[in-house]
């Protein structure tokens, strides 16, 4: 315990000694530093017991019930919570540390049911997602194993399209199916990509569509935004990528460059030499403005360029209208899809700068090009090494 030392009569080196004392005591008697908690938990709840086991056969439940190791809390289930083939009207009930989901219909015979619990459950404290991304389990003799992935990507931008449905319907399903509950469904994430796990063997229709309220299905009269495979799809396709527009896209307009003086700019020389059929279209852009375009396949001088950075775009036109679609499923446009020069263009003040232009050939292509060329897709041409001073 600390004591308290009263003050009589004391000699200066006496106080001095006193001080230090009362200094030391107070030190001393300090109040504790609670202890450090240590690292924050990163672990999501998990199942320590289930009325169905996961990976479990021949079972035919009306509900299905979790306990976990510690306390959860829901996050809208019915949008986050997912089953495929999708359940009509699930209901979600907490209570302690058990969830339970119940459901109206009976389950189909000889079929593998996948839960995707996504981020619906989370741990009370911290908010980490459970665990186990899936909870798999077969009515019938055995767990289907076929697996499509792929990503959902923006055929203008060519930036991934995050959390919208991706749906499975049978080959033979006609257009209107994407207004009906899919075979099999899932949901992009943050960089687009999609898995459909445990997949029975055949051939399916993939759509990739707008789904705000989680039942994988648009409603009567939606006209969402549609990303689809051409051809069908079987379970081994895994890198599908589907191109899904959106409703407000408009084509870039083409706004010509003012021709400056030749003491006021640069000259770009292009050979643009496509790799696979046509018709190719071609632009030269400055930021998101199209300042020139032709099509084909040859040789082009552009004089009179404002110094700056520019890129080149090739796209095959599939419907020849002269401008980049970016698909419309009701209209069954299908998107055309751009090919970006990698390296930017920079225009120099009484410089030609010379560039050759490969559209449709791979990175892994593009590197071996042989002694002349750059390892790019883009290089300059065998006669020159960049810049020329005219």
């Amino acid at each position: 315990m600390c004591g308290i030392f009263s003050k009589k009569s004391l000699s200066v080196q006496g106080f001095i000694l006193f001080v230090s004392a009362i200094a030391g005591l107070v030190s001393g008697c300090a109040l504790p530093t609670p202890p450090d908690g240590g690292p924050r938990d990163t672990e999501g709840p998990k199942v320590i017991s289930a009325t169905v086991p996961l990976g479990a056969t021949h079972v035919q439940p009306a509900e299905l019930a979790w306990t976990f190791d510690e306390f959860v809390v829901l996050n809208n289930p019915t949008a986050n919570i997912r089953t495929s083939p999708p359940l009509a009207n699930p209901e979600f009930t907490l209570r302690g540390k058990t969830l339970k989901m119940s459901w109206a219909d009976s389950l189909d015979r000889n079929r593998t049911y996948i839960v995707q619990f996504g981020n619906g459950v989370r741990d009370l404290h911290e908010g980490n997602p459970m665990s186990e991304p899936f909870w798999v389990f077969a009515t019938g003799p055995r767990i289907d194993s076929g697996e499509i992935a792929g990503v959902v990507r923006h055929p203008w931008t060519g930036k991934p399209v995050a959390n919208v449905a991706v749906v499975l319907h049978p080959e033979g399903a006609q257009d209107s199916a994407v207004f009906n509950p899919p075979t099999y469904g899932s949901r992009s994430d943050k960089d687009g990509r999609f898995v459909l796990p445990y997949l029975a063997d055949g051939a399916y229709r993939v759509f990739a569509l707008d789904d705000p309220d989680g039942n994988l299905h648009l409603g009567t009269g939606e006209k969402s935004p549609i990303g689809w495979a051409a051809s069908t799809v079987t379970p081994g396709d895994t890198a599908l990528q589907l191109w899904m527009g959106t409703a407000q896209d408009v084509a870039d307009s083409v706004q010509p460059y003012r021709v400056l003086p030749a003491d006021s700019a640069g000259v770009l020389k292009i050979q643009i030499n496509p790799q696979s059929e046509g018709p190719w279209v071609h632009q030269l852009r400055q930021g998101s403005t199209v300042v020139w375009q032709d099509q084909g396949a040859q040789d082009w001088t552009l004089e009179g360029l404002a110094p700056g950075k520019y890129s080149l775009r090739s796209f095959v036109d599939l419907n020849e209208n002269g401008q980049l679609d970016a698909g419309d499923w009701w209209t069954r446009t299908e998107a055309e899809t751009p090919l970006d020069d990698p390296e930017a263009i920079e225009i120099t003040l009484g410089w030609t700068v010379e560039r050759l232009w490969r559209p449709g050939v791979s990175p892994s292509v593009q590197t071996d090009l042989g002694p002349q060329g750059t390892g790019s897709a883009s290089a300059p041409r065998p006669s020159g090494s960049g810049p020329i001073r005219r």
